[in-house]
């Protein structure tokens, strides 16, 4: 068994994301893609009395849409509708969050303000200048303590750039909205926030735990709380990462799934359930007089692993493996060519016609969710190409 150390597999740019010790032996991250109409990340929040629907405040758009979700049997989310407007607001950020009698609560990055919009309102209903109230980075989050944890029902905020998170004080201010008082002392958090979820306190190995986004970082990280809802910030652990301008933080009554925004708008969802990767196969083979190879692979496909390329074709067979960042379809002098040939191996079969690679994942989050591709060929003096192929092989990694 030939082992090589890892191949950078990491080259290209596509957005990816993966769950990281020790949390993905529960977690995986599932990115849905994004809901038509949607352009960037933003706030999330579900809809009350309906769990159907979730709410997104989209940055910078100053609206609030409304995207119709798509479940399995099992209740999981799978899919999105046409997400539509249902309230314009002054600005927009990473915070969208339902208060008490179900008041919306969003930031709005630049000014520094906290919007409010009764239910049913598709306007703001008030809106107030958070510096006056010591909170000094512009806001980027907010959220609620849900009940069953410390502190149920508090308001928390976090600026953006300087990740400083507080407690605010709401009082009724007798329009059906509420009047935040002085922000409490400064928590310092870090990452660049824009997103804050409480999880339920069953939920297993974060139960009871803060989610923070970090915009600027990349990462989702986890906090213990104290008695006031409150992160203890030496508690931090990142629990998702390989992220890219990501926002909001909602978690789904229905699941216990937590759904996020990216920076292009993507829904990506943290659920519960550990997932390895796939291995297809795709396109087709090139035989030639010393037979068809053949190309395969075991083991979990997750970063962190090590999984197993295995070819197999005639005895002592002379011949390569190749990897490509991207799938084709190229006719060479007859041999069909699968993958992008941005990585190759030597390969020499044994007497039993076998040969395989080892081959370790890096543990990079950015490497979650991404596919690569591989193809076996050797030589063989029959055909035109002078070489046989196998079919392709559709790597992904978890």
């Amino acid at each position: 068994m030939h082992q090589l150390a890892p191949i950078v597999l990491l080259t290209t740019t596509a957005i990816a994301q993966s769950v990281l010790p020790p949390f993905d032996t529960t977690y995986q991250a599932v990115n849905l893609g994004t809901p038509p109409g949607v352009t960037s990340y933003g706030g999330t929040a579900f809809l009350p009395t309906d769990a159907n629907i979730l709410l997104l405040s989209v940055y910078p758009s100053n609206t609030i849409r409304a995207v119709p979700l798509v479940r399995n049997p099992q209740g999981y989310i799978t899919g999105f509708g046409t997400s539509v407007v249902v309230a314009s607001v002054g600005g927009t950020d990473g915070g969208l969050a339902f208060g008490p009698n179900n008041v919306l609560f969003a930031t709005w990055y630049g000014p520094n303000r906290l919007s409010q919009i009764r239910f049913g309102s598709t306007s703001t209903d008030r809106v107030d200048d958070l510096g006056p109230l010591g909170v000094l980075s512009s806001v980027g989050a907010c959220t609620f303590v849900p009940a069953g944890l410390p502190g149920a029902g508090r308001l928390k905020v976090c600026g953006w750039s300087s990740s400083d998170f507080h407690d605010l004080p709401l009082t009724p201010d007798g329009t059906g909205t509420y009047a935040p008082g002085t922000a409490g002392p400064t928590i310092q958090l870090i990452g660049g926030i824009e997103g804050l979820v409480y999880v339920p306190a069953g939920a297993a190995m974060i139960g009871g735990r803060l989610l923070a986004v970090e915009w600027s970082a990349g990462n989702v990280a986890a906090y213990q709380i104290d008695a006031n809802g409150d992160p203890l910030p030496a508690t931090r652990q990142v629990v998702l990462g390989g992220l890219t301008g990501m926002g909001g933080g909602a978690v789904d009554p229905i699941t216990g799934d937590i759904v996020f925004t990216s920076g292009s708008g993507n829904l990506v969802i943290l659920r519960n359930g550990t997932a390895c990767g796939t291995y297809t196969s795709y396109g087709v083979a090139t035989p030639g007089a010393s037979g068809t190879p053949t190309i395969s692979g075991t083991g979990c496909a997750r970063i962190g692993q090590t999984i197993t390329l295995s070819t197999n074709h005639a005895a002592n067979a002379i011949g390569l493996l190749a990897l490509g960042y991207f799938p084709t379809n190229a006719n060479f002098n007859g041999l069909t060519v699968l993958q992008t040939l941005d990585v190759t191996v030597v390969s020499v079969t044994n007497a039993n016609g076998n040969w395989g690679l080892q081959l370790p994942i890096p543990l990079n989050p950015a490497l979650g969710n991404r596919r690569v591709y591989l193809q076996a060929a050797y030589l063989d003096a029959s055909t035109p190409s002078g070489f046989v192929g196998s079919a392709g092989l559709d790597l992904l990694i978890r």
